[in-house]
Formats: structure tokens, sequence, C-alpha cells
């Protein structure tokens, strides 16, 4: 059995958000430790790109510079932008361990609570001129109720920046069915 230290951590690969060209090819693996609310940040290898892969910052505990207290498990989800040593990075993505962890954390992680992220949703669709069930059904001629997932995320992302990134994958991954996307269940939610 794997210890409870290894298991409980958060890895998610970011980018820097910089304005010298170099940086912007930079990739790292940023993990956040739940047992001990602990960050450690590596530099991910990029060929050519004239930064070594390493360690960019060792496992300690962090204030956030924006609430002046310790960083916390609910800063981090995908979308999230993160300060940290005079740097800002971007979270863009994370383990698929990561996302099971945080859904089964829900309520430590607002971005992975279903129920949250419908909520969200819901008041964001009745702001659009255009309604969701319009947008889904473009994408399904044939009225099945279920459309490719990448369609789905791309109708999803386009309610970004009013809803985050992360939920965009919460909401991805609790309606997918086999690499569908099931609309029908989303929408009797939102009541659309």
């Amino acid at each position: 059995m794997m210890d409870d230290e290894n298991t409980q951590v958060l890895n998610f690969k970011a980018k820097l958000i910089s304005d010298y060209p170099e940086d912007r090819r930079r990739q790292f693996m940023v993990s956040f430790y739940l047992s001990d609310k602990t960050l450690a940040i590596f530099e991910i290898a990029v060929p050519n790109s004239g930064f070594r892969a390493g360690k960019f910052l060792q496992r300690t505990r962090i204030r956030n510079p924006l609430t002046k207290q310790f960083f916390e498990p609910g800063a981090f989800f995908v979308g999230a932008q993160v300060h940290v040593s005079g740097r800002v990075f971007e979270l863009i993505d994370a383990a698929p361990h990561t996302f099971c962890l945080m859904e089964a954390r829900a309520d430590e992680f607002p971005e992975a609570d279903i129920t949250s992220v419908i909520e969200q949703l819901k008041g964001v669709a009745q702001t659009e001129s255009k309604p969701i069930r319009q947008l889904f059904e473009s994408k399904d001629p044939r009225k099945t109720g279920l459309v490719d997932l990448e369609e789905a995320k791309n109708i999803l992302n386009g309610f970004v920046p009013k809803i985050s990134k992360h939920a965009v994958i919460t909401i991805s991954r609790a309606f997918e069915q086999e690499g569908r996307f099931n609309y029908n269940t989303i929408l009797g939610y939102l009541k659309a």
C-alpha cells in the first residue's frame, strides 16, 4: 500500500506567463502536496529551448503573494495562475489522478464539484444570447443527444472565463460516455 504523502499530491502541467519570447516554450510540472500543503515546481525538458530540465522550486510551504496566506488546496485548478518566486505560472492541465483526487474531495475544490459547476454554468447560460441547447444541437444533426467529446469541450470553452477551464473539464468528465458527450443530461440539469 502506498503511503498517503505520495498519493495525495496534485500534479499540474504549467506554463510560465512572461513577456520574454524564450519563456513561452518552457514547460513545468507544479506539484502541491495535500499532506503538508507544500509546493514543488520542476521544469520539463523541451528540446532546443536553452533551459535545463530539473528542480525549479524545492518542495516548501509558500505564501500566496496575492493573499499573504500560505497556499491552500483550492488555489490549484486548471486555468489558475499561481504566483511563486516572482513568477506567474498558469496551470494548463492536470494528471488523471489529480482530477480524480479533486473530484473525490470536491468540498475542497469548487472547480471539481459538479453540483457547483452546473450552478455556475446555469447562471452563465441564462445570460447568453444563443441557448446552450442550440449550441449542442447544431453539432448533432440527427438529434441523438450525444456529440463528440471534443466538440462539447469547444462549446463549453466558449463560456471561459465566465466559468473556469477546470469547470469545463469537470463537466466533460461527468457527462462523457465512451468518447461522446451526453448533452441531454446536462440540459436536464440546466433546464435548458
